[in-house]
């Protein structure tokens, strides 16, 4: 007998504080080697199964004193906008999308992969994830 579910796509992967640990120390010493990555990539943040990784954005006006923003400034004119999502379906991270960030707000899959296959993609591709 068939299984007539509906079968959409995979769902992230469940992270234990220890795997969120040691997911979060790969991908900053990864980030730190690179020198590319070590410019732009701002923090790193692990939530719900997926690497955020963020990039500061100086925002235009930020000295006039007219101007207001919705969001606090970094250091009175940056602020802080994802730049890189990686979705990972395993906790080993053998498995991941990288994404990238519409200006909807929806995610697009660009690459498929391993974790430091993604990283390597993101770091190659800088130019996509502005």
């Amino acid at each position: 007998m068939m299984n007539n579910r509906w079968s959409g796509s995979p769902k992230p992967a469940k992270l234990t504080p220890s795997d969120k640990a040691r997911l979060e120390a790969a991908v900053n010493r990864f980030v730190f080697a690179s020198q590319r990555l070590r410019e732009i990539v701002h923090r790193v943040e692990i939530k719900a199964g997926r690497i955020y990784l963020y990039r500061l954005h100086e925002q235009f006006g930020w000295d006039n004193p007219d101007v207001q923003f919705i969001k606090p400034l970094i250091d009175g004119k940056y602020a802080v906008f994802p730049m890189a999502r990686i979705t990972l379906y395993d906790a080993s991270g053998n498995t991941c999308e990288a994404d990238w960030q519409r200006h909807t707000g929806q995610w697009m899959s660009l690459y498929n992969g391993g974790m430091d296959e993604c990283l390597h993609f993101i770091e190659q591709n800088e130019q996509l994830f502005q």
